[in-house]
């Protein structure tokens, strides 16, 4: 039994991802809660007869794919992709932490064989408050971060780091015009001196040129 549910439960998870991609979030996230309330209702039960046992597997396989493989695009539309990684991996602690803690509080309230119904009608009662939520949800208020705004920024950032060097470029030619300016200063303080050296012999030989006269 163990060998076909892990079969079912890997061709389920395609088969999720199908309808996911053909109906968005609302539609495939209500039959998987409606699923999981019929199977938490009926599990204790259906172990009485071993058929109504495998197909109560059967759709509790089909229940644990459809979360698995509809759960973590939802949490990248709402998040982001870069936080996508994080929070399933902070979904994954809590569900192993709460398989401890809900064997302690099992082990707690489970005195007798019937008592495992309890356990079973509390999850039960999870699976209806997800049912709700489902259908009072819109399926827009999970566009927040869209695919495809995500792809154009991905698709912006090469022209983004363009004009960013295209700015880079821009400021060095500045920095080269500014350069040549002081350059072009400096020659102009050059010829400056060059020429105020030059009337200084002019007028050198201007004064001696006085001074042989007179004599």
């Amino acid at each position: 039994m163990s060998k076909v549910c892990g079969l079912l439960n890997g061709a389920f998870r395609i088969a999720w991802g199908f309808v996911y991609d053909a109906l968005g979030f609302k539609i495939p996230y209500s039959i998987v809660t409606a699923l999981q309330i019929i199977v938490s209702a009926t599990f204790y039960s259906s172990a009485k007869y071993i058929w109504s046992y495998y197909i109560t597997n059967i759709l509790e396989n089909v229940v644990f794919s459809g979360h698995g493989t509809i759960a973590p695009p939802i949490v990248s539309k709402i998040f982001g992709m870069k936080n996508t990684v994080t929070l399933i991996g902070i979904t994954g602690y809590y569900i192993g932490t709460a398989g401890f803690v809900g064997a302690v509080i099992g082990k707690l309230i489970i005195k007798k064989d019937s008592d495992f119904l309890i356990v079973y009608l509390i999850g039960c009662g999870f699976a209806v408050m997800g049912f709700i939520i489902c259908l009072f949800t819109k399926e827009d208020k999970f566009k927040y971060v869209p695919i495809d705004k995500e792809k154009k920024d991905i698709d912006n950032e090469p022209k983004e780091m363009d004009n960013e060097k295209k700015d880079i470029d821009n400021e060095q030619k500045d920095i080269d015009n500014e350069k040549k300016d002081i350059d072009n200063e400096k020659k102009d303080i050059d010829n400056a001196i060059k020429d105020m050296d030059s009337e200084g012999k002019l007028n050198e030989i201007i004064k001696g040129s006085v001074g042989s006269s007179s004599d």
